[in-house]
């Protein structure tokens, strides 16, 4: 173990309090297990984009200041190679599982140019594994290795989700959109991966629409609903029975 000058250190730290709200610097973040940060918008018991970290390096490469791909965390003087999805951060009692890359989207285009050149380079997205208090200067250990990282395939992201609703429960398209970590707008694609995996033994009957009406394409839905106690009259009410991690 190298000594403890040696490490990387947390160089910036920000948090998004709400939507349509700019990122803000702090100098610490609460972070709460299998949650994400405490006070961010995307903290959430079922999303795999708990936290974003970005490189001061992969920054400075591409001339872009602190804060301007909304990251959450940026680390100075890592190993580039040692920063991917798979690893993990650990600072302290903390302890984050880096899940997958972060997608440039429309929100930074305006910002960066080329999105198509900052595919792998937005930041890597991560989870939770063990809360505290992050503060910027802290030192952070990169352990490559330590998880597997998400598949990429969507379609695996999906199954594997899936498979993990309980039974008596149900979710929403929202919720799965979060859980495998994709666009709000994917929503429009998820009736077409039910109808795909009608006959791969998931439990697709323990996903309802927004309004936790049962859904056309499974019509034995209700009768398998009931059967773990779910009852329903064209809807579950949520209330009761939504699963949210």
């Amino acid at each position: 173990m190298p000594p403890d000058t040696q490490l990387p250190r947390i160089e910036r730290l920000f948090v998004k309090p709400a939507r349509n709200e700019p990122m803000r610097a702090v100098e610490a973040l609460a972070l709460v297990a299998r949650f994400g940060i405490a006070g961010d918008i995307h903290a959430h018991k079922l999303s795999p984009r708990q936290v974003l970290v970005t490189l001061a390096s992969e920054l400075d490469a591409l001339g872009l200041a602190p804060g301007t791909l909304y990251e959450n965390l940026v680390i100075e003087g890592a190993v580039p190679e040692d920063f991917r999805p798979g690893s993990a951060i650990v600072s302290g009692a903390v302890e984050i599982r880096l899940t997958m890359h972060c997608e440039p989207c429309q929100r930074i285009a305006p910002l960066v140019g080329n999105l198509a050149a900052m595919v792998g380079r937005r930041g890597i997205l991560g989870v939770v594994v063990h809360g505290g208090t992050l503060r910027t200067g802290d030192a952070v250990s990169l352990i490559p290795g330590r998880y597997s990282p998400l598949p990429a395939s969507v379609q695996q992201k999906f199954s594997d989700f899936v498979a993990t609703i309980p039974a008596g429960r149900v979710v929403r398209y929202r919720d799965v959109t979060m859980a495998i970590g994709v666009d709000d707008s994917f929503v429009r694609a998820l009736p077409g991966y039910i109808r795909r995996n009608l006959d791969a033994g998931l439990p697709l009957h323990r996903i309802v629409d927004g309004r936790g009406q049962l859904l056309a394409a499974l019509p034995q839905q209700a009768g398998m609903l009931a059967a773990e106690g779910v009852p329903s009259d064209g809807a579950v009410d949520l209330s009761r029975f939504l699963w949210q991690g």
